[in-house]
């Protein structure tokens, strides 16, 4: 379980717009980030948690967080390893199902780490976005659930979710609770978004992604990204 270090700047914000989702609709006083990366957006959370704590499996990944902020509890971990006496309130995974070997059982052991009442969140790109839904009749991708060989290679997708595929695994891990949401009505790639975004300049950005988040309220399906929060 590795998790793909953000590799575009209009990619870091909608990273950002997934953190303040997980922020409002996490509960409690602490969080466990897994698959945290470097710690792009862990120390976000310091906001509205008291207790922070991030694993990534990757050595490094782990030393260039903890330079970036001592506050948060970075440890070295694989979910599916993890171990701990401590329970969270709330745990988080954004970007990282799709590449695990299996989610199913990850979730499993993960919910023995969940405190009384808590929540697992949990991000994930959509299959069924409108970007994918339109290059499918443009002919760029054969199908929905096609996944590329640069997404296999160089991001490590094992698979691809929608929201009825994300839903049923995380009730096969024997949660029930579930609510979800989208994340970004994206009609474009992200190369070309963020080629608008550049030329328009920083309110324009803002302005523009406030829009497309709003635009997907009650449009899930077609959202970039997808969320669960399981209780």
């Amino acid at each position: 379980m590795n998790k793909v270090v953000r590799v575009n700047e209009f990619d870091r914000l909608v990273g950002v717009i997934q953190t303040h989702k997980t922020i409002e609709c996490g509960e409690g006083e602490s969080i466990l980030d897994v698959g945290c990366g470097v710690g792009d957006y862990t120390p976000m959370f310091l906001k509205k948690f008291k207790k922070v704590v991030g694993i990534d499996p990757s050595e490094k990944f782990i030393k260039q967080a903890r330079k970036q902020n001592k506050k948060v509890d970075y440890r070295v971990s694989y979910g599916e390893t993890f171990k701990t006496d401590e329970k969270f309130d709330t745990i988080n995974m954004t970007m990282l199902l799709e590449h695990v070997d299996n989610p199913v059982s990850l979730l499993k052991h993960l919910k023995k780490y969940l405190a009384p009442m808590g929540r697992i969140i949990i991000h994930v790109p959509n299959s069924n976005s409108i970007t994918r839904r339109l290059g499918v009749l443009m002919g760029i991708i054969p199908s929905l659930s096609h996944i590329s060989k640069k997404e296999k290679d160089f991001y490590g997708h094992k698979r691809v979710y929608n929201l009825s595929s994300l839903i049923k695994d995380c009730e096969k891990a024997d949660f029930y609770d579930i609510e979800f949401g989208g994340i970004l009505y994206k009609p474009l790639p992200n190369k070309d978004l963020w080629t608008l975004c550049k030329k328009n300049g920083n309110k324009w950005t803002r302005d523009f992604l406030i829009a497309l988040d709003k635009f997907g309220e009650g449009r899930e399906d077609e959202c970039a990204n997808i969320y669960v929060v399981c209780n």
